[in-house]
């Protein structure tokens, strides 16, 4: 099933579910972060043509800090697209979720991606810990021929402090992100 029509069926639903949610955030990084990126016009182009609201710079710290970035909020409120800007040149799709549940249906869009492009290995797992947040990355990568690094990755981030988590703090931040990194020193 071509991810546009399943896009049209998620989106004629109206409520999402839990696997309606990850077919609907996968089909908008599959248009945007697989297929626009890493045009950054088309990026924004496309944000436009979702009335994506574009996050004011202040709401954009809030997440990168100060990493030079856009991010939109989709229509529903319930998720964002983020455009980061070099030296991690990125587009990823992010969404709260109580749950990871089968990504199956990504894995189906990204091996189609790589696939297609060939010469992608896994990357090495990534744990870290910053504060109570415990941050979870896999994915694959291939080096360009420029020696650039483009990877494929999904991020999941969730709470371990154990009483935020009593009262409730039990959700999953998720994220589905393309990346180029440039080679160090701009050496090609």
């Amino acid at each position: 099933m071509r991810i546009s029509i399943l896009l049209a069926l998620v989106a004629a639903t109206g409520s999402l579910g839990a696997d309606q949610r990850l077919s609907r955030m996968t089909a908008i990084y599959e248009k945007v972060c697989l297929s626009a990126f890493p045009d950054d016009n088309a990026v924004e182009a496309l944000m436009k043509t979702q009335d994506a609201r574009e996050l004011s710079p202040a709401e954009v710290k809030v997440t990168m800090n100060a990493d030079p970035a856009r991010g939109w909020e989709l229509v529903d409120g319930k998720a964002t697209v983020w455009l980061e800007l070099p030296p991690f040149h990125a587009c990823s799709v992010r969404w709260n979720t109580q749950s990871i549940d089968d990504l199956g249906i990504y894995r189906t869009v990204a091996d189609a991606y790589e696939s297609a492009k060939g010469g992608f290995k896994p990357m090495k797992t990534f744990d870290s810990d910053h504060g109570d947040i415990h941050v979870h990355a896999v994915g694959e990568q291939r080096t360009l021929p420029s020696q650039a690094v483009e990877s494929l990755f999904v991020i999941d981030q969730h709470i371990t402090d154990a009483r935020r988590r009593d009262v409730g703090e039990t959700g999953v931040v998720l994220r589905f992100v393309h990346q180029i990194t440039q080679p160090p020193n701009g050496s090609k």
